[in-house]
């Protein structure tokens, strides 16, 4: 009988290793469900898709214009101390509008929704550069999510 060398003790050993962990990792995909890919924010998907059923051109550009222009606005304002104070910046402007937010209602909730979503609710400081930055890109967003041709 012909003796086996420690070298081919180690190969099979390898082998036995590689070809149990390739059948672990495939028995782990075919039992996890396929993952399904979600927008990067999905709040500004929601936004998009109720923007899109909005057939008024007038009050499409109009709420663009809010949105686009709070974000710019907010990107070089150095006046406010926090961004409790730009609520009423905001429902001044929109009055001015003469945006109706319950026009839209679906629209206005997924709005809404995003702003909780990104901490809007709640109040911050706007002391830096960055978190004016950081606020005016919330609104940056929502004139990205509601832009039109």
């Amino acid at each position: 009988m012909r003796k086996i060398n420690k070298s081919t003790y180690a190969l099979a050993a390898i082998i036995v290793i590689a070809v149990s962990s390739a059948w672990n990792t495939i028995g782990t995909y075919l039992e996890k469900p396929p993952v399904v890919q979600a927008a990067p924010n999905s709040f500004l998907a929601k936004i998009t898709d109720e923007f899109n059923k909005i057939e008024n051109n007038d009050d499409r550009l109009l709420i663009h214009k809010l949105f686009a222009g709070a974000g710019s606005f907010l990107e070089v304002c150095e006046t406010l101390d926090g961004t409790y104070q730009f609520d009423p910046i905001l429902v001044k402007v929109q009055t001015s509008y003469g945006w109706d937010r319950e026009q839209y209602p679906k629209f206005t909730d997924a709005v809404s929704n995003y702003l909780v979503d990104v901490g809007y609710d709640i109040p911050k400081p706007l002391k830096t550069k960055e978190e004016r930055l950081a606020f005016a890109k919330i609104f940056k967003n929502l004139g990205e999510a509601t832009k039109y041709e």
